[in-house]
Formats: C-alpha cells, sequence, structure tokens
C-alpha cells in the first residue's frame, strides 16, 4: 500500500560479418559446408544492411517506493518472468559510420508483486509494519526502442571495435490482483486478511527516455563470432504512474535523472555465407532515482496534494536470447 505523504539493446551489438556485394541470388544463403573453414574471409564491406531477429527469457524487476528524507517508507517490488522478442536493423554508410534501430517486446509470462510499509517508526526492512502480495500480477506490457550512430575506431581483418551513442525509450506496466494482507491496526502486524480474487488493486508504469554512449565489438575465429556491448547513460523526463484502484487515488512521480548500464555478450556461428545463428546474453539497470509526486483524484482527476523529493523508482532486466542474422 502507497503511503501519501500528505496522509543487445542490442542496438549496435548487431555485429557485421556481411555478404560480398556481388553474391548472386541462387547461393545467396548457400553454406560453405555446414560450418564456414577456418581459412574463410572475414566480410565486413561498407554499405552493408544486417537485419536480426531473435526470442528468448527475460527476468525484469520494478521498484517503487516513497521516501522520507533517508527513510524508505513504502516499497513495491513488481518482479516478472517472462518470453522477450528482440530485434534490430544496422546499415553501415561506409568511412566507418553506421546507424542502427532496435526493439524488444515483452508479455505473458509470470509475475508477481510485494507491497511493503514501514508506519511504525523502525525502518529496517524485517520490521514492515504492513504487507500485502499479489500472486496474480500481470505484466500489462514491457516494450523498448533504440536509435543508435556508431563509428569503428578499429576495423582489423577479423576484429572490429566501435564507439555508439544513442536514445532509447523503455515504457513497462503491471496490474496487480487480488491477494492476501497482514496490517498494523492496534497491535503489530495484528490484522490479516484478502482482496477479492480477480479485483485490479494497483497498476503501476514506468516511462524512461535515456541517452547513452558506449562500446561495442567483435572477433572472428572463423566458424564463429564472439561479440561483446559496454554502456552508459543517464534517463530524463521519466515518469513514473501508480493507480491504487481501490483508494481511487493516482500518484504521479516525476522522476530525476539516473544512471543507466548496459553489458551484453554474444556468439554468432555461422549457417551460411550471409546468414548467422546468434546466442545471446545482456543485462539492462536503470538505477533508483528519486523525484517529485503529485496525487489526484482518480473518478475527478483533481490534484489534492503532492511531495517535493518523495519518491523513487528503478528498473532492472537480465534476459538470455537465441537470434537468427542476416546480411544483405
Amino acid at each position: 500500500m502507497r503511503v501519501s505523504m500528505v496522509s543487445y539493446g542490442l542496438v549496435t551489438v548487431v555485429m557485421a560479418l556481411g555478404a560480398p556485394g556481388s553474391a548472386q541470388a541462387a547461393d545467396y544463403w548457400a553454406p560453405d559446408g555446414f560450418f564456414v573453414g577456418q581459412n574463410a574471409v572475414s566480410y565486413a564491406p561498407d554499405d552493408t544492411v544486417r537485419i536480426q531477429a531473435g526470442i528468448g527469457a527475460m527476468y525484469l524487476q520494478g521498484d517503487e517506493k516513497v521516501v522520507s528524507g533517508n527513510n524508505t517508507i513504502s516499497h513495491l517490488i513488481w518482479q516478472t518472468k517472462t518470453p522477450v522478442l528482440r530485434g534490430s536493423i544496422a546499415v553501415d554508410f561506409g568511412g566507418g559510420l553506421s546507424a542502427s534501430l532496435e526493439g524488444s517486446t515483452a508479455g505473458f509470462g509470470t509475475s508477481y508483486m510485494e507491497d511493503y510499509d514501514w508506519l511504525r517508526g523502525n525502518y529496517a526492512f524485517d520490521n514492515w509494519s504492513d504487507r500485502s502480495q499479489h500472486p496474480d500480477t500481470r505484466l500489462n506490457h514491457y516494450f523498448t526502442g533504440a536509435a543508435a550512430l556508431g563509428y569503428e575506431l578499429v576495423n582489423h581483418d577479423n576484429a572490429v571495435v566501435r564507439v555508439h551513442g544513442g536514445f532509447k525509450y523503455t515504457d513497462v506496466k503491471w496490474t496487480a490482483h487480488g491477494g492476501t494482507f497482514v496490517y498494523s491496526g492496534l497491535g503489530f502486524r495484528d490484522t490479516t486478511g484478502s482482496f477479492a480474487d480477480g479485483v485490479p488493486g494497483i497498476t503501476y508504469r514506468q516511462q524512461l527516455p535515456e541517452l547513452f554512449l558506449g562500446f561495442d565489438g567483435e572477433e572472428d575465429y572463423g566458424s564463429f563470432r564472439v561479440g561483446g556491448l559496454l554502456r552508459g547513460g543517464v534517463t530524463f523526463f521519466s515518469t513514473a504512474t501508480d493507480d491504487h484502484w481501490l483508494r481511487n487515488l493516482r500518484f504521479v512521480d516525476s522522476l530525476y535523472m539516473a544512471p543507466t548500464f548496459t553489458a551484453g555478450v554474444d556468439i554468432g556461428f555461422d549457417i551460411g555465407r550471409n546468414a548467422e545463428f546468434i546466442l545471446a546474453a545482456r543485462y539492462d539497470h536503470i538505477f533508483e532515482q528519486r523525484g517529485d509526486t503529485r496525487y489526484y483524484d482518480i473518478p475527478t482527476g483533481v490534484q489534492i496534494g503532492g511531495a517535493t523529493n518523495a519518491a523513487a523508482g528503478a528498473l532492472r532486466s537480465a534476459e538470455l536470447t537465441a537470434a537468427l542474422k542476416g546480411s544483405f
């Protein structure tokens, strides 16, 4: 229960093995054997388009807090294990310059939410005064999109290192239904009960624009390739919205700038002259960011209060994917 203070981007991990510009349509996708031999040429031509699409599994966690000074008054933990789809397109313009677009989306899976409050003056985590648990939590949507420009710092026969920078947007939303609770009424944790099954209790959404700068690279080893991604950034104009449906209260948090971090690694296996099978792992973290909050009456939309530096939010994800990539 939130308490009112008044009361592989993969963006540029799409790595260039490329295709010879004069490849014939009849054998464009044909492998030279199942794997290209150890003496194969490393393809890294200019003016190359690379398209990648993959599917995998993702763990996602969003954190929502109400804070007072250095103390946490309320903490909602939203967790999801879900399938994820990820795709990208990258274009080399020549002279080491490239551009890329990427996106991901997730849905279904299993989700869970726990809501803790500390309302009795002791703020150690295990001393929570109120807790609700919501196994019937659903991921309404999750998607990311990013655009980046890259420049090759190193381009040898079998290795490339790029610097890249760009913009990313992340949007995630959950709704918790039903659940059970333990509250402190006249005594400490003396009240237990449950919410009606299937009834929406709380909806939480994060909207997170981000600017980033980083490095990506790859090295070919004949029939396979190893690539990596390392990136840092900062969020700006972020918003988090919390709807407490049973209380008809909406909390809108304007979150301050926060640092971000992304790391990824992928291994690609040649399955044809212009095709590759890829296994990848990726971790994204938007660190906890504080902000100002405003609260509204949901039926009327009228603002009924607000507080400065009273909110906080964070988001992180880890994913494993398998993908196919084609070069043209």
